[in-house]
């Protein structure tokens, strides 16, 4: 089987692309061509397919100027992607596309030429794009909810990017998409890793026997767990407000017997450093990976996940599980289908401090093991990877 799998980028740089690429490894395992379809990027893989890449624009600030002219150009519809997957098709013949994020940087116009060339389409749903101009939706008490903003009103809130023009094309561009029917009527089957993502389509106007709920997997047959530890609590994750770090450094001022690791960067990583100043049971690692985090992994009590947002079907708590740690997690979105609340760790309203406080002493002080080892039968039991592969292949076969 010819696979295309399109996706912004064609490099790891988000858990979109995490999935994306260890899903085009297994398919390849299993003998199926995959054929990537990105926007062209300096960072990108190599491939011989780079030939029918729209070309890259730039999206990490909004400015004006031609370079500007063309990021909106290609957010609202973009003739090139058109034409490059029209290429594609006609040279390499696929039998079915599995989407990815396309947003921006690829958008959603090519997807009736897959449509009109009898090409299957399923999507993989990693965010909440599809029902909202936010990639991300904030939790009770954490930030306003902009599903249903209208175009001067985002321009008001610059809830994108902290500006006025990215807020006001955002939206446009998503409205667009919606009065089109780019997605509802291109995509055959929407893949939404958790039931809450489900839930959210159906609610934002999605057809419910178009969505098929496939949660992530986790391959653990190379991952040693842990269940004892070294004595710190350890987040690992983007240093930005929708993370929540903040809530990790307030609990860690009052608990100054504990150590608190925190691994990773991001645009609060000046205020957090600032926030934390004076107290040295908080120790900020910067960008690890490779053994260094498997082995902070493995030498850790438990694993913090205090986001501000609804999460999908977060990875890093899968990660975390696999080594045998418990999670104390924000109980949003999809993360209490992971998560058991008092089996494999704690589920806190992410604004609550004393909450938070409370669920770490609890850990630190003796249900650590016992959640630990509970966690990593979790993973093994319901979220083998394998298990993941077989239900992606049958609905692949179901559509060709």
């Amino acid at each position: 089987m010819k696979v295309i799998q399109a996706n912004k980028y064609f490099y790891l740089k988000g858990g979109a692309e995490r999935y994306m690429l260890d899903l085009s490894a297994r398919l390849k395992e299993r003998g199926h061509e995959v054929i990537p379809f990105a926007m062209d990027h300096p960072d990108n893989l190599e491939t011989p397919d780079r030939r029918f890449f729209p070309s890259q624009v730039h999206t990490g600030e909004a400015h004006m100027g031609w370079q500007g002219v063309r990021t909106v150009g290609r957010m609202m519809y973009s003739f090139e992607s058109r034409r490059k997957m029209k290429q594609l098709i006609r040279q390499r013949k696929p039998d079915l596309c599995h989407l990815h994020n396309i947003y921006t940087q690829l958008s959603p116009s090519f997807l009736p030429v897959l449509k009109s060339q009898g090409v299957p389409i399923v999507m993989t749903v990693h965010d909440h794009h599809l029902i909202s101009p936010q990639y991300n939706i904030w939790a009770t008490g954490c930030g306003e909810d902009y599903r249903n903003v209208g175009v001067v009103k985002a321009c008001v809130t610059k809830f994108h990017k902290d500006s006025r023009l990215a807020s006001t094309v955002q939206t446009a561009a998503f409205k667009l998409h919606k009065l089109l029917g780019l997605y509802k009527k291109s995509v055959d089957v929407f893949i939404c890793p958790s039931r809450y993502m489900k839930r959210q389509l159906v609610i934002g106007g999605f057809p419910e026997q178009k969505i098929e709920v496939i949660p992530y997997g986790m391959n653990v047959r190379h991952i040693e767990p842990r269940y004892d530890h070294d004595g710190y609590v350890l987040f690992v994750g983007r240093l930005s407000e929708e993370k929540g770090v903040e809530t990790i450094i307030r609990a860690a001022k009052l608990l100054e017997d504990i150590p608190f690791k925190i691994v990773g960067r991001g645009p609060q990583s000046a205020w957090l450093h600032k926030l934390a100043h004076g107290h040295a049971n908080i120790e900020f690692l910067g960008f690890k990976s490779g053994k260094e985090l498997e082995e902070l992994y493995r030498g850790a009590v438990a694993v913090l996940l205090p986001s501000r947002v609804h999460e999908n079907f977060p990875l890093a708590a899968l990660e975390a599980m696999s080594y045998g740690k418990p999670v104390i997690a924000s109980d949003v979105g999809g993360v209490g289908e992971i998560v058991q609340d008092r089996q494999t760790g704690f589920l806190v309203d992410p604004v609550n401090l004393d909450g938070w406080v409370e669920s770490i002493l609890r850990v630190f002080h003796g249900e650590a093991r016992k959640f630990g080892e509970q966690a990593r039968k979790r993973i093994e039991d319901t979220y083998p990877y394998e298990r993941h592969i077989q239900q992606i292949m049958a609905l692949y076969s179901n559509l060709t």
